[in-house]
Protein backbone atom coordinates (compact mmCIF):
# COMPACT_ATOMS: atom_id res chain seq x y z
CA UNK A 1 0.00 0.00 0.00
CA UNK A 2 1.44 3.35 -0.97
CA UNK A 3 0.72 6.94 -1.90
CA UNK A 4 0.20 7.54 -5.62
CA UNK A 5 1.97 10.14 -7.70
CA UNK A 6 -0.08 12.58 -9.76
CA UNK A 7 1.01 10.70 -12.89
CA UNK A 8 -0.37 7.44 -11.46
CA UNK A 9 -3.63 9.11 -10.39
CA UNK A 10 -4.00 10.54 -13.90
CA UNK A 11 -3.46 7.05 -15.36
CA UNK A 12 -6.19 5.67 -13.07
CA UNK A 13 -8.59 8.37 -14.28
CA UNK A 14 -8.78 6.31 -17.48
CA UNK A 15 -10.65 3.66 -15.46
CA UNK A 16 -14.19 4.75 -16.29
CA UNK A 17 -15.85 3.51 -13.10
CA UNK A 18 -13.75 5.81 -10.89
CA UNK A 19 -12.97 8.83 -13.10
CA UNK A 20 -15.52 11.13 -11.45
CA UNK A 21 -14.59 9.93 -7.97
CA UNK A 22 -10.90 10.65 -8.60
CA UNK A 23 -11.66 14.12 -9.97
CA UNK A 24 -13.77 15.01 -6.90
CA UNK A 25 -11.36 13.47 -4.39
CA UNK A 26 -8.33 15.15 -5.96
CA UNK A 27 -10.03 18.57 -5.76
CA UNK A 28 -10.77 18.06 -2.05
CA UNK A 29 -7.22 16.88 -1.33
CA UNK A 30 -5.62 19.70 -3.34
CA UNK A 31 -7.74 22.31 -1.56
CA UNK A 32 -6.82 20.87 1.85
CA UNK A 33 -3.10 20.85 1.03
CA UNK A 34 -3.14 24.35 -0.50
CA UNK A 35 -5.02 25.89 2.44
CA UNK A 36 -2.34 24.53 4.79
CA UNK A 37 0.61 25.33 2.50
CA UNK A 38 1.69 21.68 2.53
CA UNK A 39 5.03 21.00 0.86
CA UNK A 40 4.12 18.24 -1.59
CA UNK A 41 7.69 17.54 -2.69
CA UNK A 42 7.39 14.44 -0.49
CA UNK A 43 4.20 12.43 -0.86
CA UNK A 44 4.04 11.69 2.86
CA UNK A 45 3.26 15.36 3.53
CA UNK A 46 -0.40 16.35 3.64
CA UNK A 47 -3.28 14.35 2.24
CA UNK A 48 -2.87 11.95 -0.68
CA UNK A 49 -4.63 9.21 -2.56
CA UNK A 50 -3.43 5.65 -1.94
CA UNK A 51 -3.56 2.67 -4.27
CA UNK A 52 -5.54 0.59 -1.76
CA UNK A 53 -8.05 3.37 -1.05
CA UNK A 54 -8.72 3.83 -4.75
CA UNK A 55 -9.00 0.07 -5.28
CA UNK A 56 -11.56 -0.20 -2.46
CA UNK A 57 -13.62 2.52 -4.15
CA UNK A 58 -13.30 0.71 -7.48
CA UNK A 59 -14.50 -2.55 -5.93
CA UNK A 60 -17.52 -0.87 -4.36
CA UNK A 61 -18.40 0.98 -7.57
CA UNK A 62 -17.99 -2.19 -9.63
CA UNK A 63 -20.34 -4.07 -7.32
CA UNK A 64 -22.89 -1.25 -7.28
CA UNK A 65 -23.17 -1.33 -11.07
CA UNK A 66 -23.11 -5.14 -11.39
CA UNK A 67 -26.41 -6.45 -12.76
CA UNK A 68 -26.39 -9.66 -10.66
CA UNK A 69 -26.09 -7.90 -7.29
CA UNK A 70 -29.11 -7.27 -5.04
CA UNK A 71 -28.95 -3.47 -4.82
CA UNK A 72 -31.60 -3.35 -2.07
CA UNK A 73 -29.07 -4.83 0.35
CA UNK A 74 -25.69 -3.72 1.70
CA UNK A 75 -22.69 -3.59 -0.62
CA UNK A 76 -19.27 -2.53 0.65
CA UNK A 77 -15.57 -3.27 0.61
CA UNK A 78 -13.33 -2.75 3.61
CA UNK A 79 -9.83 -3.42 4.81
CA UNK A 80 -9.33 -5.83 7.66
CA UNK A 81 -6.41 -5.83 10.10
CA UNK A 82 -3.02 -6.52 8.49
CA UNK A 83 -1.57 -9.99 8.96
CA UNK A 84 1.68 -11.68 8.01
CA UNK A 85 -0.14 -12.65 4.80
CA UNK A 86 -0.87 -9.03 3.85
CA UNK A 87 -3.86 -6.71 4.20
CA UNK A 88 -7.14 -8.54 3.66
CA UNK A 89 -9.90 -6.86 1.71
CA UNK A 90 -13.40 -7.97 2.64
CA UNK A 91 -16.19 -7.73 0.10
CA UNK A 92 -19.71 -7.68 1.46
CA UNK A 93 -22.57 -7.95 -1.01
CA UNK A 94 -25.61 -10.04 -1.88
CA UNK A 95 -26.50 -11.80 -5.09
CA UNK A 96 -29.83 -11.07 -6.73
CA UNK A 97 -30.11 -14.77 -7.58
CA UNK A 98 -30.84 -17.21 -4.74
CA UNK A 99 -30.02 -20.39 -6.69
CA UNK A 100 -26.79 -21.73 -5.18
CA UNK A 101 -25.16 -22.74 -8.47
CA UNK A 102 -25.93 -19.32 -9.99
CA UNK A 103 -24.68 -17.56 -6.86
CA UNK A 104 -21.35 -19.39 -7.09
CA UNK A 105 -21.01 -18.45 -10.76
CA UNK A 106 -21.78 -14.79 -10.02
CA UNK A 107 -19.27 -14.62 -7.16
CA UNK A 108 -16.59 -16.37 -9.24
CA UNK A 109 -17.21 -13.94 -12.09
CA UNK A 110 -16.88 -10.96 -9.74
CA UNK A 111 -13.66 -12.25 -8.19
CA UNK A 112 -12.19 -13.09 -11.62
CA UNK A 113 -12.71 -9.48 -12.63
CA UNK A 114 -11.42 -7.96 -9.38
CA UNK A 115 -8.33 -10.17 -9.22
CA UNK A 116 -7.49 -9.29 -12.83
CA UNK A 117 -7.94 -5.57 -11.99
CA UNK A 118 -5.52 -5.57 -9.03
CA UNK A 119 -2.32 -4.75 -11.02
CA UNK A 120 -3.93 -1.62 -12.52
CA UNK A 121 -3.99 -0.20 -8.99
CA UNK A 122 -0.29 -0.85 -8.34
CA UNK A 123 -1.15 -3.67 -5.95
CA UNK A 124 -0.25 -7.35 -5.83
CA UNK A 125 -2.08 -10.43 -4.60
CA UNK A 126 -0.11 -12.19 -1.89
CA UNK A 127 0.32 -15.90 -2.36
CA UNK A 128 2.35 -18.07 -0.02
CA UNK A 129 5.12 -19.92 -1.86
CA UNK A 130 4.52 -23.59 -2.55
CA UNK A 131 6.88 -26.54 -2.63
CA UNK A 132 7.05 -26.09 -6.43
CA UNK A 133 8.29 -22.51 -5.98
CA UNK A 134 11.09 -23.66 -3.68
CA UNK A 135 12.00 -26.52 -6.04
CA UNK A 136 12.29 -24.10 -8.99
CA UNK A 137 14.44 -21.75 -6.93
CA UNK A 138 16.70 -24.61 -5.83
CA UNK A 139 17.06 -25.81 -9.43
CA UNK A 140 18.06 -22.33 -10.63
CA UNK A 141 20.74 -22.14 -7.95
CA UNK A 142 22.13 -25.53 -9.01
CA UNK A 143 22.48 -24.58 -12.70
CA UNK A 144 26.05 -23.80 -13.78
CA UNK A 145 26.74 -20.10 -14.31
CA UNK A 146 27.83 -19.30 -17.80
Amino acid sequence: IRFLTQKEVNALKKVTLITKYLDRRQQIIDKHNEERSIDKELLVNGRNLTNMGIFRKYVETYLQQHSAINHDMTTMSRQLAPTTQGVPLEIYTFSGDKVWKNYEYIMSDIFDHLLAAVPYFYLEIHEAPTGQDFNRLAMKQQLPQG
